[in-house]
């Protein structure tokens, strides 16, 4: 919860808080947003060490008291989501909100700091001016993908293998039958 420069204001977190659970990972998804909720609020109240897989199942996720964290891995696919989540909306506002929360992975209990200022994306790619005659071409952009950008595009690529896939086996048992049925058609013309 600390900052390098000391601890960061309860009601800056809090408002970062609000902001977050109205934007849409949250607001569609009552369970993440309950689990954000719910240890933000144990931070803040001094109780971030006790934030453990059976806590969080039971107070905030709505298990009953019968919840094993060794059989049931639900709270750390849970926290998963939610790290996801809070990726996705740092990834949209950026340095706009004033605290960034963190669920580091292999823990449940939220840091909370100051976002790095992203720098000036330009709002359209730069067009390469026609290279002079003796100087080097300038290089090419390079567009990335966001994480959920890059599991459809393989997903997409998968699906393509997949359908190749198919499409060979199924030209290679046309050929098989077609193959079969010229031996039949032999063997019977021999058998007459």
């Amino acid at each position: 919860m600390v900052e390098r420069g000391g601890v960061l204001p309860e009601p800056e977190i809090r408002a970062t808080l609000d902001i977050l659970l109205n934007r849409p990972p949250f607001a569609r998804s009552p369970k993440l947003a309950s689990f954000l909720r719910f240890v933000v609020d144990e931070e803040l109240a001094g109780q971030g060490n006790a934030l453990k897989a059976y806590t969080i199942a039971t107070q905030a996720l709505g298990r009953g008291a019968d919840f094993d964290p060794t059989l049931d891995p639900s709270v750390r696919v849970e926290a998963g989501r939610l790290r996801r989540a809070l990726d996705e909306c740092y990834a949209q506002a950026g340095a706009d909100l004033g605290v960034r929360i963190r669920i580091p992975v292999g823990a449940y209990r939220p840091h909370f700091e100051r976002p790095a200022p992203e720098p000036a994306a330009p709002a359209e790619a730069p067009v390469a001016p026609p290279a002079e005659p003796g100087l080097p071409a300038p290089a090419p952009v390079v567009v990335a993908f966001s994480p959920r950008g890059q599991a459809a595009v393989i997903a997409l690529l998968a699906g393509i293998l997949l359908m190749l896939c198919i499409e060979v086996g199924l030209m290679l048992s046309a050929r098989q039958a077609e193959a079969d049925q010229r031996q039949l058609i032999n063997a019977t013309a021999q058998a007459k």
